[in-house]
């Protein structure tokens, strides 16, 4: 039979193992973020990995499992911000056993340890074959660039990069379409609420599509001719219908042409302008008789 005592001290046992067992575990919480915190970043890392350069992701709005190369660089970022503090945390709650790894296993002092070499060894050769571009650190950087570098090969490239970032009046110039043409061409394609000012990025969003698809729609083949005046882009127009659409007095866009050694008259067109000085681009004679 149990006395009083033995009774209350067995009592105070079992409600200490309660509260044990209960109580919040602060290095299973910190063990288990730096643990997820490692695999998110280990996932959003492969997500960046394999992303194509940003002028390609941005300008053909690329996602993989629905995200984009911005939302797996923010979550990499984000969690690896999450990774750091929590393994601070880590290393305070696990001070002492870490300490341990710093100490001679004969006379358990503070002293240097083959391990401890060992890892010295281990970073600094990552560190240096990877800056000297030494085998096989330079082959996996390679095949990345090769794997980054296909996605380009599958899509069509902007006609500058970061065109996205670009108004559609700077699109339109870029592609040699002149504004009203790229305006209504826009429109046909059902793509809406486009303004000459609004940036490529913002329309795409706008639209729920990619930038691309703005830039293939202003560019689109056989559509230009059928457009509003003398034809689709700006090098099909003439001189003189290319200044009265820009507000460019005719005599003035001549005397510049003039300036740089072209005589044309208000009857041939950009291209046509071009070709006779032998520029390679329409672009060229327009930035002339704007006097950019």
């Amino acid at each position: 039979m149990k006395t009083p005592n033995a009774m209350a001290a067995a009592e105070a046992v079992h409600t200490d193992t309660h509260r044990a067992t209960h109580a919040f575990q602060w290095r299973a919480l910190i063990s288990v973020v730096v643990a997820l915190a490692f695999l998110l970043m280990v996932v959003s890392g492969i997500g960046l990995w394999v992303s194509p350069p940003g002028r390609i992701a941005n300008w053909t709005d690329w996602t993989i499992f629905g995200l984009g190369k911005h939302e797996w660089a923010d979550l990499h970022i984000c969690f690896a911000i999450v990774f750091v503090i929590a393994s601070g945390f880590h290393l305070a709650l696990n001070w002492r056993p870490l300490l341990g790894y710093f100490k001679s296993k004969l006379t358990r002092h503070l002293g240097f340890r083959r391990e401890w070499i060992a890892a010295l060894i281990v970073c600094g050769v990552v560190f240096a074959g990877t800056r000297r571009e030494i085998p096989p650190f330079s082959t996996f950087l390679e095949f990345t660039k090769r794997v980054q570098g296909s996605w380009e090969q599958k899509s069509a490239r902007p006609p500058i990069p970061h065109a996205e970032l670009l108004t559609l009046s700077e699109l339109a110039q870029q592609a040699d379409v002149s504004l009203t043409n790229a305006l209504a061409l826009l429109a046909e394609s059902g793509i809406k609420d486009a303004t000459p000012e609004m940036r490529v990025a913002e329309l795409a969003r706008h639209n729920q599509i990619s930038a691309q698809r703005v830039y293939e729609a202003i560019t689109a083949e056989g559509k230009g001719e059928q457009r509003i005046g003398p034809g689709g882009g700006f090098g099909r127009l003439t001189l003189a219908a290319f200044c009265q659409e820009e507000g460019i007095d005719l005599q003035t866009a001549q005397s510049r042409l003039k300036a740089n050694g072209i005589e044309a008259s208000a009857s041939l067109t950009i291209r046509e302008i071009a070709a006779k000085k032998g520029y390679q681009r329409p672009r060229e004679v327009l930035e002339v008789i704007r006097g950019d």
